[in-house]
């Protein structure tokens, strides 16, 4: 596969190295942080069993809103 050369500076470098896994190259660290995304099909089912109010809960938790009780 054809590769291309990236200047970057120092401290970018560094924080870039401090990323990466040890077993991962820089390309698939970029990879990983731009988020290549998993086509939906083959995500299909990941979850099991879903429970709406639990997902809401953390949604918020991480959100840091505080939960509104729904009836």
């Amino acid at each position: 596969m054809p590769s291309r050369n990236v200047a970057v500076q120092k401290n970018v470098y560094d924080a870039l190295r401090r990323l990466k896994r040890p077993d991962e190259s820089f390309t698939q660290l970029f990879l990983r942080l731009i988020g290549e995304r998993t086509p939906l099909e083959q995500a299909a089912g990941a979850w099991g069993e879903f429970d709406r109010r639990k997902a809401h809960r953390a949604l918020q938790a991480l959100r840091g809103s505080p939960t509104e009780k729904r009836r």
